[in-house]
């Protein structure tokens, strides 16, 4: 019995196979949002020069689509002061940041998605990426692919980061610390 379930699948894979091929070959163009956020708070946008985004294929190392996450933070009440609730839009508001790419695919793809923010603050810049399957006609849209970066933006007002210091000089430190 086993032998012959094997024969047939094989008659079967035999005839079929040309057809799966030829059906897949064709590319669909698949969108995929990305929102890069600051951890506990809210989305890296363009008040702070946005974010970097690059989408990577895993397996060919090619670049997908890359771009600019631009836009608003988002809502500070409904991110930062309220209860979140599963299935409720976090950052998916009007008005808040994001990058979206189309990217045409004709298989299920491994990519990466590569992020740096904030763009503004050179010395605050912070990293992450994620590793996830896109499918064609997939979709990825509302909430998107989210990436969260920790750190915060500091910025030394005094002494000037140009000043020459002297050795055993009192030296009042002043800087400006806020969220990326």
């Amino acid at each position: 019995m086993f032998q012959i379930l094997s024969i047939f699948l094989i008659l079967v894979m035999g005839v079929f196979a040309p057809a799966f091929q030829s059906f897949c070959a064709e590319k669909i163009l698949t969108k995929v949002l990305i929102r890069v956020v600051a951890r506990d708070a809210q989305v890296i946008g363009s008040g702070v020069g946005g974010a970097s985004v690059r989408i990577m294929n895993i397996e060919t190392g090619e670049t997908l689509a890359q771009g600019k996450q631009k836009g608003g933070a988002g809502d500070t009440e409904r991110i930062m002061v309220q209860p979140h609730r599963r299935g409720n839009a976090l950052y998916g508001t009007p008005g808040t940041a994001f990058f979206q790419a189309e990217i045409p695919l004709d298989r299920p793809t491994r990519v990466r998605i590569d992020a740096e923010a904030p763009l503004a603050y050179p010395q605050a810049i912070q990293r992450g990426c994620k590793t996830l399957t896109l499918i064609p006609g997939k979709h990825i849209l509302g909430e998107g692919v989210v990436i969260e970066l920790n750190g915060l933006i500091v910025n030394l007002l005094n002494p000037s980061p140009t000043k020459v210091l002297k050795k055993e000089e009192e030296v009042e430190v002043k800087a400006e610390v806020k969220m990326l």
